[in-house]
């Protein structure tokens, strides 16, 4: 017979034990609550979370619609979900949460598996659902704590209440990172595969979901082998889901992916570097730099494609063919031999060269180059570097001796000149060493003859020429000395473009300009740009000065542009400083205005002979020449008032018939001489057709 043992607990035992019981649950109730208000303390507001907006990059169009260049701390791309591929999306859903559909941010039966393999191997698999993953993408760090995977949850849950699972599902694909820099399935299809992602086919659509855990460890790029396993794994889980079937997946697997070297985007990093560079600092002023880089801006610009890549290879290909015939000591091709060693110099000492292109009547600037390599200096020659300009300094001169009386036919004086400037004596001198005594202003600008241009200082002096280059927009301060008649002091090339532009312009400074608009990743227009213009000059003076800078194109120290290349209507003058250590062309037609300057970084002398005309004014011709080409030959428009006369070359004065050097000249209105030839005698006559032109020699641009 067994005995049974009754073992009773006392009821006030079994009491004691039930509050304890009730005590812990409370005190973990409460403990736990008091955890979620310490922790939701620092997670994001409400508010913020039902409008999330990540970062987007900024992208800088040319005129033509041709994307020039990103700006980003995120390389990203949104689109909606409708354009991403129904493939794409099942793929992401299957290997990164396929209950996706059915949970409310934290996947619980994933969760408790998870555990388990945590506690009872060494295995450490993830639980994040998608929308726990955005939770964290968005505002929260990678790191590995209980507190952070608990506000991951807790955000998880939040976003869940607010947002749709296809809002999820599509803020979670435009805001993973896969890789190369590339956020969203956008950026990830342009840059591994140069395409976009409604572009992509099924095997690369599966390829892409599988990176998503170990971007660089799946790239294609650089472990296209891995990439192919993992994509199967994918692919097993798809047909798991049933989303796919094994056939369909056998057929996936076997198909080649061809991951393209960098994106279309990436490709042109290095064109139209320095104006690209002068639109993202005027985009900075004008929005800040976060707004900038974050807010997804949609930037069009006044940039024309083919004349910046004419600009580019007219300047590259010049300066490298007179780096080999000078023999410089250090050539952009030596340059970069020992870059690719790691000896680059600290400094640019190869040949510079920089250039610039605008229309004449809206500003724009339609090309630029600030130097030849970015890379190597982000000093633009262009917009940042002032030079002195010699000789291209002159038409101001000219113009302000129009103003106060000189015409086109008035005889200036190459004689010995010696000014005592106060401080010293300035004895201004002809690059060709010698004088040739009376000639007219026509002449002496057109062959750039220093000793004239300077003598007309002791006419009118320095005050009307400032006022005028204050008009035609020159900002860069300049010294109030007599040797500016001939170029000295520093300005840009941006300066003098602009200021020649208003002689083609009939008068009138335009403002420069590079972008056109700005709108918001939404469209909405946030900047348009506008045409301003000002009068600057009376319009039959500037026309007189285009006469007289065509004239220097035609037959002066320009007119080896016709031979290099430019062969229709304008107008341009060179210039060249003390020992060639600048050497400038500006020129222009009837719409556009084209500069070029050449010289060593350090303003070092570039050798017997580099002037404007061998340095410069090739550049200019070549490209110059293939835009005009495009646009056909356009005249320039003479303004109502301007009267013709023939002209006595040796006086200056109305022609007679005894006169032996003739020209049809041009003039104000009311400004011709209204004297006969003094030096030869003979009835006056009224030669037609006579044509102005002057005797062809060989001089180049004067030093100053």
């Amino acid at each position: 017979m067994r005995r049974i043992f009754d073992i009773s607990i006392p009821p006030q035992w079994v009491r004691s034990i039930l509050w304890g019981l009730v005590f812990l649950f409370v005190v973990a109730m409460a403990g736990s609550l008091v955890t979620l208000d310490r922790l939701s303390r620092d997670l994001p507001a409400l508010d913020t979370l039902e409008s999330i907006d990540p970062s987007v990059k900024t992208i800088i169009f040319a005129a033509n619609g041709d994307t020039l260049r990103e700006f980003y701390t995120e390389n990203r791309t949104i689109v909606p979900l409708a354009r991403i591929p129904r493939r794409l999306q099942e793929a992401v859903i299957s290997i990164e949460d396929r209950r996706f559909h059915t949970h409310y941010g934290i996947d619980l039966r994933r969760l408790v598996g998870v555990i388990w393999i945590n506690l009872s191997t060494s295995r450490s698999p993830g639980a994040s659902t998608l929308t726990q993953q955005l939770a964290r993408n968005l505002f929260l760090t990678p790191e590995k704590r209980v507190t952070r995977k608990l506000k991951e949850m807790i955000l998880a849950v939040q976003i869940e209440q607010i947002y749709t699972k296809d809002e999820i599902l599509a803020m979670y694909l435009n805001q993973i990172y896969l890789g190369k820099g590339a956020y969203g399935v956008q950026a990830a299809a342009r840059t591994f595969f140069g395409k976009n992602v409604w572009e992509l086919e099924d095997a690369e659509s599966t390829m892409l979901a599988g990176m998503i855990q170990l971007p660089e460890r799946y790239s294609p790029f650089r472990h296209l082998d891995r990439a192919y396993s993992r994509r199967a794994t994918v692919l097993e889980t798809m047909i798991s889901a049933g989303y796919v079937t094994r056939p369909q997946a056998e057929t996936i697997g076997d198909t080649e992916v061809h991951p393209v070297a960098g994106s279309a985007d990436d490709a042109s990093a290095g064109f139209a570097a320095y104006f690209v560079e002068e639109v993202r600092k005027d985009l900075a002023e004008m929005f800040g730099s976060d707004r900038l880089y974050k807010d997804g801006l949609r930037v069009w610009t006044t940039l024309v494609p083919r004349y910046q890549n004419w600009m580019e290879e007219a300047l590259e290909t010049h300066l490298a063919t007179e780096e080999t015939g000078r023999e410089y000591e250090m050539t952009r091709a030596l340059h970069d031999s020992l870059v690719a060693v790691g000896e680059a110099p600290e400094k640019i000492e190869y040949l510079q060269g920089a250039a610039l292109l605008e229309d004449v009547r809206t500003g724009a600037i339609l090309g630029l180059v600030g130097g030849r390599s970015f890379t190597d200096s982000k000093w633009n020659m262009a917009t940042q570097a002032s030079r002195q300009p010699g000789s291209v300094f002159k038409p101001f001169v000219y113009l302000t001796a129009l103003q106060s009386g000189y015409t086109a036919s008035s005889v200036l004086m190459d004689t010995p000149f010696v000014l005592d400037t106060g401080v010293s004596l300035w004895r201004p001198k002809n690059f060709s060493g010698t004088f040739r005594g009376p000639m007219t202003l026509r002449f002496s600008l057109s062959r750039s003859v220093n000793t004239p241009t300077a003598k007309l200082y002791l006419d009118f002096g320095l005050a009307p020429v400032l006022e005028n280059i204050d008009l035609l927009g020159f900002t860069t301060p300049l010294p109030r000395v007599p040797a500016l008649f001939l170029g000295a002091g520093e300005v840009t090339l941006r300066e003098v473009v602009a200021a020649y532009s208003a002689f083609a312009n009939h008068g009138v400074y335009t403002g420069q300009h590079m972008i056109t608009r700005v709108e918001a990743a939404d469209g909405e227009v946030l900047y348009q740009g506008r045409i301003e213009q000002r009068e600057a000059l009376d319009p039959a003076e500037a026309y007189m000065m285009t006469d007289l800078l065509q004239t220097t194109l035609r037959e002066g120290t320009g007119r080896g542009a016709r031979w290099r290349g430019f062969t229709k209507t304008g107008a341009g003058k060179t210039g060249t400083t003390n020992e060639s250590t600048n050497a400038w062309f500006c020129g222009f037609t009837p719409s556009f205005c084209g500069g070029v300057w050449v010289g060593f970084d350090n303003a070092v002398p570039m050798g017997r002979g580099a002037t404007g005309a061998r340095m410069a004014l090739p550049i200019w011709a070549n490209f110059m020449g293939k835009v005009t080409d495009e646009k056909g030959d356009e005249p320039f428009m003479r303004p109502p008032g301007m009267v013709e006369r023939t002209v006595c070359l040796n006086s200056g004065m109305l022609a007679t018939s005894g006169c032996d050097s003739l020209a049809q000249e041009i003039f104000l209105p009311g400004s011709y001489p209204q004297g006969v030839c003094d030096l030869h005698g003979g009835e006056l006559h009224d030669f037609q057709g006579v044509d102005k032109g002057f005797e062809t020699i060989d001089d180049e641009d004067d030093e100053f």
